[in-house]
């Protein structure tokens, strides 16, 4: 029997993992304790994503919390050698609430990686292992290339080398400003590497620039594409963080991010770290993103706006993905940012639509 296990199964990546590998192997084993709720509130919850995943035939769902290393290494030692590949989504994702909770958020994002890494060495050091990784390791330093603000976003400097492909995996990620996310992230980074190149442990490092779609339950601590397309929906005011609105990033489809996953499973490299992301043809700053909402729902959003920028926020970040593309060459991102946009608008909709009908329902029956 081939299995794949997926932390965080009930995520935006986790979900859209799950869906993935689902019609490659026998047994999908899911471990996702609903924590995001507890973390964000109920517009945070992945319910919706939970029931969508447990009707799957062949997925089998345990409620774990990955900071319990006893609780990972049971679900991986019942299945053993059958796991043949683990794609680890769980975390905490917020810059934000980390520098709140510290501790707490070191305990998910790096012990929780560890507890991962060392079941799988346990029970099945053959597997391929997948670790999302986050650009915020890089902390601040894209704030040192050379910068010149537009009128719509900031952009590198028209003669700098990542004008046209975006920034690689050269980058430094030391002596820089980084979040307590971004270290928590930057140790189980590092740990998963050496696993990979110390070990020789199927492990690969997938750097994420912004991820999204239609399963994300954004919210303002996280997630900005996924709050401001139900912002814009729900007719609620959207707060721009500092930079005037014009920090770029490139988003991509967490459908397209399991599809790299997929690859990576077919070809591993042991140790590699992989930059993912949309690519310049996929990105945008939150103006350009606002504009592109607006012309979608053909109505104004009301905007409110915040000067102090957030700590160690990049006022440019796009991804060059041409090491994994040199790599696994068949690899293609599907969609393009609008079509992306237009899955939330539609899955938001549906939600709001939802929630309206059951308050009438409630309402009538009392």
């Amino acid at each position: 029997m081939n299995v794949v296990v997926v932390t965080g199964s009930a995520g935006l990546v986790g979900s859209e993992a799950v869906d993935l590998f689902s019609r490659h192997f026998d047994l999908v084993i899911g471990m996702d304790n609903g924590m995001r709720q507890r973390l964000f509130g109920a517009d945070a919850a992945v319910t919706g994503n939970l029931a969508e995943v447990e009707r799957l035939a062949n997925y089998r769902h345990h409620v774990v919390d990955i900071r319990d290393h006893a609780a990972v290494a049971a679900v991986l030692s019942e299945y053993g050698s059958d796991v043949k590949l683990v794609v680890h989504t769980a975390g905490q994702p917020s810059h934000e609430w980390a520098t709140d909770y510290t501790l707490t958020d070191f305990a998910i994002n790096a012990q929780g990686t560890l507890n991962v890494l060392e079941a799988v060495r346990q029970y099945c050091s053959d597997a391929v292992v997948v670790i999302t990784s986050t650009n915020k390791v890089y902390g601040s330093a894209p704030n040192d290339l050379p910068l010149v603000e537009t009128g719509t976003r900031w952009e590198v400097d028209p003669g700098h080398p990542y004008r046209e492909h975006g920034i690689d995996e050269s980058m430094n990620v030391d002596q820089t400003d980084h979040t307590f996310f971004g270290v928590s992230k930057l140790a189980a980074d590092i740990a998963a590497q050496e696993y990979g190149r110390r070990l020789g442990m199927k492990v690969g490092i997938f750097r994420c620039s912004c991820l999204t779609g239609p399963r994300h339950a954004g919210v303002a601590l996280h997630g900005f594409l996924s709050h401001l397309t139900r912002s814009a929906v729900r007719g609620t005011p959207y707060t721009i963080i500092g930079h005037h609105g014009k920090q770029v990033r490139d988003n991509l489809d967490a459908r397209d991010l399991a599809e790299m996953f997929l690859h990576f499973y077919r070809n591993p490299r042991p140790g590699e770290v992989y930059h993912a992301g949309g690519g310049r043809e996929r990105s945008c700053s939150v103006l350009e993103a606002i504009s592109r909402i607006e012309q979608m729902t053909g109505r104004e959003l009301a905007v409110k706006y915040e000067p102090q920028h957030r700590f160690a926020d990049a006022k440019w970040w796009i991804t060059d993905t041409r090491k994994f593309r040199q790599h696994y060459p068949e690899w293609e991102p599907k969609y393009s940012l609008d079509e992306t946009l237009a899955s939330m608008q539609q899955r938001w909709t549906l939600a709001e639509n939802e929630d309206a009908a059951l308050a009438e329902r409630t309402s009538t029956n009392v």
